[in-house]
């Protein structure tokens, strides 16, 4: 008996061993989508929405067109934005670094969102802010580069921005932040200011 034990026991050990660098991998789930080449090309296809992290969103995707078997990888050195559902992702340069931000809103502000793993063991994604204006006056170009928000002050940080409709910005809670708020605040003011 105590054979037969010792056996099952060193049989899983050489098993363990023989999987130690293979992680379990869920089949790719694509939906409709598309991405922006360095040129301005639109390619449409499919990107897969189920990455290993969530944080891959920010750093690359994984796209299949119609050409192609399976899906292959894209990153924001290689592509301009890339979108999928309702979701909209453009390159931006952060820290001398490219990657892909979520553009929240369309319209003369542009208010986005960038998620990143600060290192720790949960895998809890930090999400930081930014927006820009696509059309200021003459004596505000510095409203054109991205502007981090900070959410703890994030209405100060706003009021240049939503200067031209003060009513808006005064609607704001100054003291909570809420992504929801934010981006409907940016949207009516948006509404102002027809493409």
């Amino acid at each position: 008996m105590k054979n037969i034990l010792m056996i099952l026991m060193i049989h899983a050990c050489f098993l363990s061993l023989a999987q130690r660098n293979k992680l379990a991998t869920m089949e790719p789930i694509l939906t409709n989508g598309y991405y922006v080449t360095l040129k301005g090309d639109t390619v449409r296809g499919q990107v897969q929405v189920n990455p290993p992290s969530n944080e891959d969103f920010y750093k690359q995707f994984y796209f299949k067109d119609q050409r192609s078997k399976k899906p292959k990888l894209f990153t924001a050195q290689r592509v301009k934005a890339y979108g999928f559902n309702d979701k909209d992702f453009v390159m931006v340069t952060l820290s001398q670094k490219k990657v892909f931000i979520e553009r929240l809103t369309r319209g003369r502000l542009r208010f986005y969102e960038y998620r990143y793993s600060n290192g720790n063991a949960e895998n809890e994604l930090q999400t930081v802010y930014y927006i820009k204006d696509t059309q200021p006056e003459s004596a505000d170009l510095e409203l054109t580069t991205l502007k981090k928000l900070s959410t703890k002050f994030y209405k100060k940080n706003l009021k240049p921005f939503m200067k031209d409709q003060p009513t808006i910005w005064n609607n704001l809670d100054k003291y909570s932040f809420n992504e929801q708020n934010v981006i409907s605040a940016v949207n009516d003011f948006n509404s102002y200011y027809p493409r």
